[in-house]
């Protein structure tokens, strides 16, 4: 089988399942506007928003090491701050799991239990697979191999993540970056919606 290097984003040798704080941002596939629109300064939800913020929410069911801040479903990307509380516990492998678990990345950078990675890959994870459901259920479908109608299939592909690979992280290391970033997000609905009307000025 053919192997892909796959270049990591992460700050190289960081443990990412230590304890601090994290402003991350995830991206929908194709910069997709799936999550809703923004109106009059504010985000007015779509299924699949609702869907995108209960599932943030849930994360924090699920882990008992975490403490959610701020977070914004915006049409195209999830912003949210999460703090790890203290690191979990890691399951010990021999070798060979440790090989098999690997898989394309020759042995590196396995997402280890509690870190900032597998909270990542949880959420996006969830989203995708409650959309998909909604997506079949709204058509009659049962797998992502049956055919029904057509309302909900253009907009996802269901044989995709709805998201793009991977994430972009800022690790928050003053109580003044944490309430800025806090801010950023707060008000990153009006600005986009200050950043289109430039544009849309520009054009003219």
């Amino acid at each position: 089988m053919k192997q892909h290097n796959r270049k990591s984003i992460r700050l190289k040798g960081y443990d990412y399942t230590r304890s601090g704080r994290y402003f991350v941002t995830i991206v929908v596939r194709n910069r997709q506007h799936l999550f809703g629109k923004i109106v009059g300064g504010e985000m007015r939800l779509n299924c699949f928003g609702e869907i995108a913020q209960k599932e943030w929410f849930t994360t924090l069911k699920k882990r008992n090491n975490i403490e959610l801040g701020e977070v914004v479903i915006m049409p195209d990307h999830v912003h949210f701050i999460v703090s790890i509380v203290f690191p979990q516990e890691q399951t010990q492998y021999d070798p060979s799991e440790l090989d098999r678990r690997a898989g394309v990345v020759a042995g590196k950078d396995i997402c280890k239990e509690g870190s900032l990675g597998s909270i990542v890959r949880g959420y996006k994870a969830a989203v995708t697979y409650q959309i998909k459901a909604l997506i079949y259920s709204q058509n009659g479908l049962k797998t992502s191999h049956q055919r029904g109608p057509d309302a909900l299939r253009p907009i996802v592909n269901l044989k995709k993540s709805i998201w793009q690979r991977n994430y972009h992280d800022v690790i928050i290391e003053s109580d003044r970056a944490y309430n800025n970033i806090t801010n950023y997000i707060k008000n990153n609905p009006r600005k986009w919606e200050e950043d289109l009307i430039k544009k849309l000025n520009k054009d003219d």
